[in-house]
């Protein structure tokens, strides 16, 4: 990222500043970018952000608190220091915060995983090891700092803001399969069996599934399935006091998206009850939408028409994403937020923030109208990606929630509701139960994601 950051990229970050901190006119009025420090020689009682115009070299990244600065103007490590009543920054954590906010690293990368998503190995978090921590409210509370110093020095009045109530937590569910014992399920398990598709499981316990299945499929007297759990699941969260979000995935491309239809009575009858329940209903992308606008907007239709509501959440099944295409179409496509983005092969903060926040144009150099909230943690990156034991995934989840607890941010957790194998992973269901109990616990502000857009509006 070469160059320096122009005037709307600024503003871009400063609007996501103001999350945290009143900017006032008279604070704003102190403000000075300075290209280099011969710009502000004659400078006094001024807020100084010193700009770089270097890109991005990772053994150039200069550590201060335990904080990776990204576009640093020296070693120094102070973040701020002192000079003629003026309050100096002394590297570019404006450009550092774009960089990750926007999702910059992501733009027109040539490399990409199995499903052509952006890895997470390649990413600046990873290279560095900082995805655990938000790096970007780490910038902010720094600037924060800063300025809370020279006011304080001007007798100038500043006001921190927060936009949650301790922290909040968002529960999501992709509704991907609702039922284990079909047609599509024996085929697949026996194309296991016979060779044709790869498995973790063994031949005996294969065979034994496809007896299992297919006996369930010819028993008229039991049609009770796994994946039909949502009554159980909702109960539970009733019970804990929990409204959470489940994400309809509609037919589409047959072995890739859901073999059901949002239209079907059995699927229309579910979206009621849970709407009745006190839970939201939003739209699990197809994989066509997260490339096609149009594709996106037929099924966001065919949503509406059964929920009878305009307005929209999404997330893209398997975390599909292709930077800043898949923004660009949920905008004009009317999306009101998104939760996509957290990436599936490791757990923590895929922008570096904790907080809802806007992406970016960078061909038309704006800041997009809906909001991204970012999620946090998938099951699958813990036990799937990641092979994490039970032990390990609540350590994870702690450090993770201490992180966000301390920057009063949002903590996205996704569960698919045919994530409770017990045969799989013993215990799985009574581990879902206990971290529940162990996030209400912490007293966390439990929103939904609309209720996280009403709150910022």
């Amino acid at each position: 990222m070469k160059n320096f950051l122009n005037h709307a990229q600024i503003e871009y970050v400063l609007h996501h500043l103001g999350n945290h901190i009143c900017l006032t006119d008279e604070i704003r009025e102190f403000f000075i970018f300075a290209k280099n420090e011969k710009e502000i020689t004659t400078c006094k009682n001024k807020i100084i952000f010193l700009l770089s115009d270097k890109e991005l070299i990772l053994p150039d990244v200069v550590w201060v608190n335990d904080i990776p600065v990204l576009f640093p103007l020296s070693q120094e490590k102070k973040i701020h220091s002192c000079a003629n009543d003026n309050i100096i920054f002394n590297h570019d954590l404006l450009k550092s915060s774009f960089y990750l906010l926007s999702g910059y690293q992501e733009k027109d990368h040539e490399q990409s995983d199995s499903l052509g998503r952006y890895p997470f190995e390649n990413s600046v978090q990873a290279r560095l090891n900082f995805i655990r921590k938000p790096v970007v409210n780490c910038y902010f509370e720094e600037i924060i700092n800063g300025l809370e110093d020279f006011c304080n020095n001007k007798n100038i009045k500043i006001t921190r803001k927060k936009i949650f109530n301790g922290f909040a937590f968002f529960l999501t569910h992709d509704v991907d399969r609702i039922s284990y014992y079909n047609l599509n399920s024996l085929l697949n398990t026996l194309k296991q069996f016979a060779g044709f598709s790869k498995s973790a499981k063994t031949k005996f316990w294969l065979f034994k599934e496809v007896l299992n299945i297919g006996s369930r499929l010819i028993n008229v007297f039991d049609r009770s399935d796994p994946y039909w759990n949502f009554s159980m699941l909702s109960c539970l969260e009733k019970k804990l006091g929990i409204h959470s979000a489940w994400f309809f995935l509609p037919e589409d491309q047959k072995y890739v998206d859901s073999y059901y239809k949002l239209s079907d009575k059995k699927i229309s009858d579910l979206i009621s009850f849970l709407m009745n329940e006190g839970h939201e209903i939003g739209l699990h992308g197809t994989v066509r939408s997260h490339y096609s606008v149009d594709a996106l907007i037929k099924i966001k239709n065919e949503l509406n028409a059964v929920t009878g509501l305009n307005r929209t959440g999404i997330r893209q099944h398997r975390l599909m994403w292709k930077h800043p295409d898949t923004a660009l179409i949920h905008e004009e496509a009317g999306i009101v937020y998104d939760t996509t983005l957290g990436f599936a092969g490791y757990e923590g903060f895929r922008n570096s923030y904790c907080h809802p926040f806007r992406l970016y144009d960078f061909e038309k150099d704006r800041m997009l109208s809906y909001r991204e909230i970012p999620l946090i943690v998938m099951e699958s990156t813990l036990f799937s990606y990641r092979n994490l034991d039970f032990a390990d995934a609540i350590k994870t989840i702690d450090q993770l929630l201490g992180e966000i607890a301390a920057f009063n941010g949002v903590f996205t957790l996704l569960w698919h509701n045919n994530y409770f194998d017990e045969v799989e992973r013993p215990g799985i269901t009574t581990f879902y139960t206990g971290l529940l109990e162990k996030i209400m616990s912490q007293k966390p502000e439990v929103l939904t994601g609309m209720d996280i857009i009403k709150k910022l509006t």
